[in-house]
C-alpha cells in the first residue's frame, strides 16, 4: 500500500497541474513538466513538453474546466501512477476520458512525466 503522505504530495502535484493548465501559467507548467514530458492526447497527438506549454500559452489550446472521478494513486518507489476518469470542456469541444498520468521523483522533486488518455466508450 503507497504511503498515505506520497499519495496526498501527489494528488496536490495533480490539482496543480491542472490549475496550470486551465490558466495556461507557462511558468508553473515549466516547474511541474518533466522535460522529457510524452503528452498523449485522446485524439492520438503527440505533445513534447515544448510543445504542449506553447499550445497552451498561445491560446492554440484552452481549456475551461477538468471534472476527474475513480482516480487511484499507485506509487511504486520514485515512481506514482495515477488513472481515473475525466471529463474535461475545451473550448471546442468536451471529452470523456480514461486517462493515466505518470510522475517520476528524481533529485527530491515529483516531475509530470507522462500523460495518456482515451475515449470512454
Amino acid at each position: 500500500m503507497a504511503d498515505a503522505r506520497i499519495v496526498e504530495e501527489i494528488l496536490k502535484l495533480e490539482k496543480a497541474r491542472t490549475d496550470a493548465i486551465l490558466a495556461a501559467d507557462g511558468p508553473a507548467m515549466q516547474k511541474l513538466f518533466d522535460d522529457e514530458l510524452v503528452y498523449i492526447h485522446s485524439s492520438g497527438r503527440l505533445d513534447t513538453k515544448t510543445s504542449y506549454i506553447d499550445n497552451l500559452v498561445t491560446g492554440k489550446a484552452a481549456y475551461k474546466a477538468f471534472a476527474f472521478s475513480n482516480v487511484k494513486v499507485r506509487v511504486y518507489g520514485d515512481c506514482a501512477i495515477v488513472s481515473g476518469d475525466a471529463i474535461i470542456d475545451a473550448t471546442k469541444s468536451r471529452l470523456d476520458l480514461r486517462f493515466t498520468d505518470i510522475w517520476s521523483k528524481a533529485s527530491g522533486t515529483w516531475r509530470n512525466v507522462h500523460w495518456h488518455s482515451v475515449k470512454r466508450s
